[in-house]
């Protein structure tokens, strides 16, 4: 069984997360593709930093950044700005649903939209748990509410032998956070205030467009 990895200090960054989510909607609710990438990436490093546990949810997520980020430096990059002309401009071409080598932004951008119902609400809770509660029953009543539904079974299986290992909340943050245990707490309120509306603008357009359950 693998263990959580606590040999050393890590620098997951919290604030890079926040900044990125901060500047992520306009004020006309216009969700911006690099911003969110940005705040993904570091999001990506927390699963990375816990060891061997999580790689399969670091390789998983780090397949649909770059699946967005070709599209968004691309020839066509400039109809890639945000989600919502990223949006239309494929709705338009009838490539919403395209795989392959270069799958389509909107099929990407709603996986990583799945993945960060998952990350918000596992905020949350670890926002007002104690100290010493042990994240791994927390994490799995968490994926259970969200990511579940969307994951084959293997998935679900890997995803219940990772978070068994998770440590106490405690112990989580010291690890793994550049920032000491009592200012994470106050970023993770700050991410969750910034992260959320990112998370409904991005659920109301896709929702309108009738791309939620893009195979």
């Amino acid at each position: 069984m693998s263990t959580f990895n606590s040999d050393r200090k890590s620098d997951f960054d919290l604030e890079i997360v926040l900044h990125a989510f901060q500047r992520c909607l306009r004020e006309d609710r216009t969700l911006m593709l690099q911003e969110y990438v940005t705040a993904y990436h570091e999001l990506c490093r927390f699963f990375k930093l816990t060891g061997p546990l999580f790689a399969f949810v670091a390789r998983d997520l780090e397949s649909k950044i770059k699946a967005v980020e070709y599209h968004l430096h691309a020839d066509h990059g400039s109809e890639y700005k945000s989600l919502q002309s990223m949006v239309v401009f494929e709705v338009k071409h009838g490539t919403t649903h395209t795989k392959g080598s270069h799958p389509s932004g909107c099929r990407m951008f709603l996986r990583l939209h799945f993945a960060l119902e998952f990350i918000l609400s596992f905020m949350k809770r670890v926002m007002v748990g104690d100290e010493n509660e042990k994240m791994s029953k927390l994490a799995w009543e968490v994926y259970v509410k969200t990511l579940y539904k969307h994951h084959p079974w293997l998935t679900r299986k890997l995803a219940a032998i990772a978070v068994y290992a998770l440590p106490s909340k405690k112990h989580l943050i010291d690890v793994l956070c550049k920032q000491d245990y009592n200012r994470v707490l106050d970023l993770l309120a700050q991410v969750v205030d910034s992260g959320q509306p990112v998370y409904d603008v991005a659920e109301e357009v896709l929702a309108a467009n009738s791309l939620l359950n893009i195979p």
